[in-house]
C-alpha cells in the first residue's frame, strides 16, 4: 500500500490539536540555526489555500448620483491584517476598489483605516483616514481620478507626535477641507484641519474649546470655499463646532449633549449634525437642538451620519439596542418640520448591526453603510438603499477576509494526487466546518465537503484524518457538533457522508475499497466493509485512540492512552491486544501521537514523552512482530518542548516523522528521518512572522517524496494551513 498516513494523534479542540497558546509576540525570520543539524535535503513550503470569510466595516460614503457612490472603511485581509477598503456602487452592485498600501509599501504600516470619503463626481474623490507605524498614528489621504486610488503627501501638525485624519469634504476637485486631531509633544490631543486646493495639502490653525485637554474633530460638511462646518467633542468641555468663513475657523457652541458625529449643508443657512442620542441644526446664525427619536422598544439609540438634499429632506443613521441587549441597525428622516424613525434591515440572524454613514443623491436616493456580525463572528460589511419608500439590504458587500484555517492529516497515493483534510471557518465566521484539500500534481484546492445538518451559529466539525487507495476512493473521518462521529468517502467527484457508529473518530487507515478502520476519540473503533460502517470491540483498558495503521483485515495496530504502560494495542482480525510501549532511559509518560505499517513485523509509532527535566520529547518507537522497542530520537537545540505527530515509512530504512517544538514562545516546524539506524533532524521550513508552525500529518511516496500537512498562523495572527514537501 502506498502513502501510509496518520494524523495528528491528540484529540482536541479547535482547529488543531496541541497547538492553543501560541501568541505571536516577535517576528520570525527563520528557524535558528543552531536549532537544526540537517543532513537531508530541505524541506519546501507550498502555496496552500486557505477557504475565506466575508468581512469589512464601511465607515463613509459619498454620492456625486444615484448611480455613483464610493463607501471606504477597514477590511481584515486574507493575510489576516486590516486593509483601507474602498467601494464603488454603479448603480447595480458594489465593487471593491484597489487602493495602494500605507507608507507606500516601505515602512512596516499596521492598522490602516479610511474614515472619510468626498465624491463631488464620478471622477474626483478624496479618502482621508490613518495608519500606525509602531505606536504613532500617521494621517493618510488618498485620491481618486476616475481610474485609481493614488496615495498624496499630507502634511504633518508641528510638534506632533501621532495625527490622524477622520473627515473630508470636497465641493470640488480643487477644494476639499479635512480635519482630524493630533498628540502633542505635552501629551495634550488637538484638533486640526487642512485645505487641498487642487494641488496639495495645507494646514490650517483651528481653536480649542476653553479648558479642554482632549479636543477631537470628526464631522465636516462644506458647501463652498466661504463656508464649512465641522464638530468635534472635548471631554470636560463638552460637544462644539467650528465655522469656516474662508479665512480661519471659529469656535461655535453646540447645545444640548447630542454631540456631533456627522454634519451636513445644504447651504450656508442650513446645517444638520446627528450625535448620540439626537441632534443639532444650524439656521445661519446659530445652532439649536432636535430631538431624533428611536424605534418603538429601543432601550438606547446613537446616531453616527446624517445627509441632506434640502432643507426639507435629511436622512441620519446609526444603531439602537433594545431590551435583549441586541443591536440593529437606526434610520430617521427630516421632513423640514420633524423627524420620523424608519425601518433599517437588519441581516437575518445578526445579532449587531450598526450603520456608520449615509449619504442622499437624491431624497429617492440614498446609500448608508455600516458593518454586522452574527454572535461572535468578525465583522462583515454592510451597505443598505433607501429608495423614497423603504430601506433594503444589498448584497455582495463584504469582501473576502482571513479566517482560520488548518489541516490534521494528508494522503497521497501518487505525485499527482493527495489529499489533505482538517476543518475551517465558514462565511458566518462563528462555525467551524470539515476542510479537505486535493493535489493534482501542480496545485492544491480547496473542495466541497459534506456537511451534516448544522446549527446556524458556533456549530463545529473537523475531518482529523484521511486515507486514500487511489485518486478515485478516500475515507476522511473526524467529529461533527450535531452526531459526534464524521466520516465521508470521496468517489474521484465528490465527498459524500457515511453512517458512522460510536462517537468522535481522530484516524483512519484502509487496505482497500473494502476494509478499512477508524479509531474513535473515546478509544472505540469502527470497521468498513465496502458498504457500511460497523462498530468494533475493542481492549477496555484505552480511553482513547489517537492513530491506526492496517496492513490487511487480520492485522492493525492503534495507539491513544491506556493502562499500565500500554499506549499501543493489536488487532488480529477479531480482537485487540493491548502493548506495551517503553521510552528512553530517564523518560516517563509517553504518548504515542502517530503509527504507520509496513507489515505485521515492521511498524514505527511517533509522539512525545516527559525527559528528566520533564519537558516534552520526541518519542519513536519501534514494532519487531513481538515487542515496541524505544529509539533514540533528535531533540533540536533550544528546544523547550517538542513532539511529533505523523509518521509515514516507505521501508523499514526509510520513515519521516514530522511535528513541531518551541523556542521561547515561537512554535516551529520539525521534521525527523530514520535511516534504518539512527533519526536525523531535517530543515522543516516557518512561515516568517509566524508565531505557530506545527506539522500534523505525513505520507511519503518515495524515499525523497513526503508531502505533510498542519497548520501556521499569518502576521494577523490567524491560523492557516501549511503544506510542506521533501524528504
Amino acid at each position: 500500500m502506498r502513502g501510509h498516513v496518520t494524523s495528528i494523534a491528540r484529540a482536541g479542540g479547535g482547529l488543531t490539536a496541541s497547538l492553543a497558546g501560541c501568541v505571536l509576540t516577535s517576528f520570525l525570520t527563520a528557524a535558528p540555526a543552531s536549532a537544526l543539524s540537517a543532513t537531508h535535503p530541505a524541506w519546501t513550503i507550498q502555496k496552500s489555500p486557505n477557504t475565506t470569510v466575508p468581512s469589512g466595516r464601511i465607515e463613509s460614503v459619498s454620492c456625486s448620483s444615484a448611480s455613483a457612490c464610493t463607501a471606504v472603511g477597514t477590511t481584515l485581509g486574507t493575510s489576516g491584517l486590516n486593509l483601507t477598503l474602498a467601494l464603488r456602487w454603479n448603480g447595480t452592485i458594489w465593487q471593491r476598489e484597489r487602493t495602494p498600501k500605507p507608507g507606500g509599501g516601505t515602512v512596516p504600516a499596521s492598522s490602516p483605516t479610511l474614515s472619510g470619503v468626498s465624491c463631488p463626481s464620478s471622477s474626483f474623490c478624496e479618502a482621508v483616514g490613518s495608519y500606525q507605524v509602531g505606536t504613532t498614528g500617521i494621517s493618510l489621504a488618498e485620491s481618486w481620478n476616475g481610474s485609481g486610488w493614488a496615495l498624496q503627501t499630507f502634511p504633518v501638525p508641528l510638534g506632533s507626535t501621532s495625527a490622524v485624519l477622520t473627515q473630508v469634504s470636497c465641493p470640488s476637485a480643487q477644494l476639499c477641507e479635512a480635519v482630524g486631531f493630533y498628540t502633542a509633544g505635552s501629551g495634550e490631543i488637538l484638533p486640526f484641519a487642512a485645505h487641498w486646493n487642487g494641488t496639495s495639502w495645507h494646514l490650517q490653525r483651528t481653536p480649542v474649546p476653553a479648558g479642554a485637554s482632549i479636543t477631537m474633530l470628526s464631522a465636516l460638511s462644506c458647501v463652498s470655499p466661504d463656508f464649512c462646518e465641522a464638530g468635534g467633542d472635548a471631554p470636560g468641555a463638552g460637544a462644539f463646532a467650528l465655522r469656516w468663513n474662508g479665512t480661519s475657523w471659529h469656535l461655535q457652541t453646540l447645545p444640548g449633549t447630542a454631540g456631533s458625529r456627522s454634519i451636513s449643508c445644504v447651504s450656508v443657512s442650513f446645517c444638520e449634525s446627528a450625535g448620540f442620542d439626537g441632534g443639532d441644526v444650524w439656521n445661519g446664525s446659530s445652532w439649536s437642538s432636535q430631538p431624533i427619536p428611536g424605534p418603538p422598544g429601543a432601550t438606547s439609540s446613537s446616531l453616527s451620519g446624517v445627509s441632506c438634499t434640502a432643507t426639507t429632506f435629511c436622512v441620519a443613521v446609526g444603531d439602537y439596542s433594545d431590551s435583549s441587549g441586541s443591536t440593529f441597525s437606526l434610520s430617521d428622516t427630516w421632513n423640514g418640520t420633524s423627524w420620523t424613525a424608519q425601518t433599517a434591515p437588519s441581516p437575518a440572524g445578526a445579532t449587531f448591526t450598526v450603520l456608520n454613514t449615509v449619504s442622499c443623491a437624491t431624497a429617492a436616493a440614498c446609500e448608508a453603510g455600516g458593518d454586522f456580525e452574527f454572535s461572535t463572528g468578525s465583522l462583515r460589511a454592510l451597505a443598505e438603499s433607501w429608495t423614497g419608500s423603504s430601506w433594503q439590504i444589498q448584497p455582495g458587500v463584504a469582501p473576502p477576509g482571513a479566517g482560520d484555517n488548518g489541516l490534521t492529516a494528508v494522503s497521497c497515493v501518487s505525485a499527482a494526487f493527495c489529499e489533505a483534510v482538517g476543518s475551517h471557518l465558514d462565511a458566518s465566521g462563528t462555525a467551524t466546518i470539515a476542510l479537505a484539500d486535493v493535489w493534482n500534481g501542480t496545485s492544491w484546492k480547496v473542495q466541497k465537503t459534506a456537511n451534516p445538518a448544522q446549527a446556524s451559529n458556533g456549530f463545529r466539525m473537523r475531518l482529523a484524518g484521511v486515507l486514500c487507495v487511489s485518486a478515485s476512493f478516500c475515507e476522511a473521518v473526524g467529529s461533527s457538533a450535531v452526531a459526534g462521529d464524521l466520516a465521508e468517502v470521496w468517489n474521484g467527484t465528490t465527498w459524500t457522508l457515511q453512517t458512522v457508529p460510536g462517537g468522535y473518530l481522530t484516524a483512519v487507515s484502509c487496505t482497500s475499497v473494502d476494509f478499512c478502520m477508524a479509531a474513535g476519540g473515546d478509544g472505540h473503533v469502527d470497521l468498513w466493509n465496502g458498504t457500511s460502517w460497523s462498530a468494533q470491540p475493542t481492549s477496555s483498558r484505552f480511553s482513547s485512540l489517537d492513530s491506526v495503521s492496517c496492513v490487511s483485515s487480520s492485522f492493525c495496530e492503534a495507539t491513544g492512552i491506556g493502562s499500565g504502560g500500554d499506549q499501543a494495542e493489536g488487532w488480529n482480525g477479531t480482537s485487540w491486544t493491548p502493548q506495551a510501549t517503553p521510552v528512553p532511559a530517564g523518560g516517563s509518560s509517553p504518548g504515542l501521537s502517530a503509527v504507520t505499517c509496513l507489515s505485521a513485523q515492521s511498524c514505527e509509532a511517533v509522539g512525545s514523552y516527559f525527559g528528566s527535566t520533564f519537558s516534552d520529547l520526541p518519542l519513536a518507537d519501534v514494532w519487531d512482530g513481538t515487542a515496541w522497542t524505544a529509539q533514540p530520537t533528535q531533540n533540536p537545540t533550544g528546544s523547550v518542548g517538542s513532539s511529533l505527530n505523523g509518521v509515514s515509512c516507505t521501508s523499514a530504512s526509510s520513515c519521516t516523522a514530522v511535528g513541531g517544538y518551541t523556542v521561547s514562545v515561537l512554535r516551529l516546524a520539525l521534521a525527523e528521518v530514520w535511516n534504518g539506524t539512527g533519526w536525523h533532524l531535517q530543515s522543516a521550513r516557518s512561515h516568517p512572522y509566524a508565531g505557530q508552525n506545527s506539522l500534523a500529518g505525513v505520507s511519503c511516496g518515495a524515499v525523497g517524496d513526503c508531502t505533510a500537512a498542519g497548520v501556521t498562523d499569518d502576521a494577523g495572527e490567524v491560523q492557516a494551513t501549511l503544506i510542506e514537501t521533501g524528504d
